[in-house]
């Protein structure tokens, strides 16, 4: 039901049918339907039908006074473009009181205001707008609309609150209905969200480090659209000395405990050492949990601190704010890389390093109002060095070594030999290699990455694993295998076309690979492949730089 004008008066005298010019009525309402603006005095009564489809009956009566519409009259065509529809704000009330009290006629006000000239007349008597009614502005309006199911049950969500402030909202609703309620749980939840008492947040207390004493770290990351339409997301580990404002960001690829060591290190060094105290959030992969308010440390991050030199320490837990400083470097970090469009990842790294320079050298620190490298003259021989070599620093990990004589670390196999079989291993895992330590005596120094990028057996470690008889040439064969796809598919086809000389073939295959080393043959492999010949002589052939055309394809 809807009109334009007027006012709509619902009563159980019949049922409206009728569409008045001035405004619109839904069937099947029983009530008045009433205009009473200044110039339209049309009132309607419809009676129910009184027997044969289209039987109306109606009168026309304009005995009945009627409430003013809120919007203050005028007549019931269409509101002018612009003009308010509804009830008027308290800010034009006020807008209009003000105009007459500056003196201007009703009707130059109805032209500034855009409302009738009634309405000046009557906003005018009215009482003047006061500084209550203007703050109150935004205000919810409570107590609109059928009272909730729920309501009845306030006083005793009060007391369940006042027992304990801390109840869930799902434990009250659960008690709600076991005592009758058949509110629905949206109904409960907002109820008791205005109920329970709002936590008053504790005050913080704001200090500056002295030279020396306070490092900051935290991850971050950002989600990246380079110009050419790639994206990705860049993870960052974020340092900040605490004193100084120096800033170190490091593009790291995961949040780990050995991207956290390295990260460290890096930063460490950037700065010239490392303070007293390095403050962290807490992530599993540096404190386990809690036990009775006590950090469990993560231990090979604990063993890294002890051996490097840096004492750690904890905001605490759910305390971000206790690390507001790098906090907000980690928010700023994010501006620069959205605020820049880059090419590419290689351009990304470019513009952070210039960015470094920017920061620390030449833009002084909004908090201390000096540029960080000039506060790092006084900060700079408060510093600690670490106890790092220059290789990097190696994580300790402990692995037992498998009967096969291989230690597993990462998914990657690193072979440590037949007599350390059922020994328990140190692994000293560096950024780039990994180096293997049995009864305080390092027996293997292995690539991170292997070639094959699976497992690592080293040229030396070779003859321990073919020196078994009986698998000798199956021994060689897997480990030529191992190269690559195109030196299985070589073997495969030697095995299959030359089945009675193949373990000769495989025998002159591993010498070459002896005397050549594996990223020669694998470029020989690649090669034969590709010109599809099939025999040692034709790898021979690419490896001494001849021409391997023809054979046996």
């Amino acid at each position: 039901m809807k009109a334009t004008h007027g006012v709509i008066r619902v009563s159980d005298v019949g049922t409206v049918t009728s569409v008045h010019k001035y405004g619109t009525l839904r069937p099947a309402w029983r009530g008045v339907w009433t205009c009473r603006s200044q110039s339209c005095g049309f009132r309607k009564v419809w009676r129910p039908f009184s027997g044969k489809s289209g039987s109306l009956r109606g009168a026309v009566c304009g005995a009945e006074r009627v409430r003013e519409r809120p919007n203050g009259g005028g007549n019931c065509a269409s509101p002018a473009p612009g003009s308010f529809s509804g009830m008027y704000d308290v800010m034009k009330r006020l807008q209009i009181q003000k105009l007459r009290e500056a003196g201007m006629t009703p009707t130059e006000i109805s032209g500034a205001t855009e409302v009738s000239v009634r309405t000046v007349h009557r906003v005018g008597d009215e009482p003047p707008v006061t500084p209550a009614a203007v703050a109150a502005i935004g205000t919810p309006r409570v107590g609109m609309g059928r009272p909730s199911k729920v309501s009845e049950f306030r006083s005793k969500i009060e007391s369940m609150l006042t027992a304990d402030p801390t109840l869930k909202s799902g434990a009250i609703a659960e008690r709600l209905r076991a005592a009758g309620c058949k509110a629905k749980k949206s109904a409960i939840y907002a109820l008791v969200k205005v109920i329970r008492p709002a936590d008053v947040p504790e005050g913080i207390v704001r200090f500056e480090a002295v030279a020396g004493e306070f490092s900051q770290h935290d991850f971050g990351e950002v989600r990246l659209r380079y110009a050419n339409s790639e994206t990705e997301t860049v993870r960052f580990f974020a340092s900040r000395l605490k004193y100084s404002r120096m800033v170190r960001v490091l593009v790291v690829a995961d949040q780990t405990t050995e991207t956290i060591c390295h990260a460290l290190v890096d930063a460490f060094r950037y700065f010239g050492g490392a303070p007293l105290i390095s403050v962290f959030d807490n992530p599993k992969t540096i404190v386990i949990d809690r036990v009775d308010g006590k950090p469990n440390w993560n231990p090979a991050f604990a063993q890294f601190c002890a051996e490097v030199g840096i004492t750690p320490q904890l905001t605490w837990p759910y305390r971000p704010q206790e690390k507001g400083s790098v906090e907000n470097l980690v928010g700023y970090v994010k501006g620069f890389f959205k605020g820049r469009v880059f090419r590419d990842r290689a351009e990304m790294l470019e513009q952070l390093a210039e960015w470094h320079v920017e920061v620390n050298d030449r833009r002084a620190c909004r908090a201390t109002g000096e540029v960080p490298r000039v506060r790092m003259l006084a900060e700079a021989n408060r510093l600690k060095s670490l106890n790092v070599p220059e290789s990097g620093y190696a994580l300790k990990w402990s692995r037992r070594v498998r009967t096969d004589g291989y230690c597993e670390f990462e998914s990657r196999r690193y072979f440590a030999g037949m007599a350390a079989i059922a020994k328990m291993a140190t692994l000293h895992v560096g950024q780039k290699d990994v180096a293997i330590y049995v009864d305080g005596q390092e027996i293997a120094r292995h690539p991170r990455v292997p070639l094959n990028g699976h497992y690592s057996l080293l040229a030396e470690q070779r003859e321990e694993i073919i020196k078994k008889k009986g698998v000798r040439s199956y021994a060689k064969r897997q480990i030529v295998i191992d190269l690559c796809p195109s030196a299985e598919w070589m073997l495969t086809e030697i095995r299959h076309r030359r089945p009675s000389r193949w373990e000769d073939e495989v025998s002159r295959i591993y010498d070459l690979l002896e005397k050549y080393g594996e990223s020669a043959m694998i470029g020989a492999f690649v090669e034969a492949a590709r010109q599809c010949v099939v025999g040692a002589e034709y790898i021979e052939a690419v490896l001494c730089g001849e021409a391997a055309v023809g054979g046996e394809q």
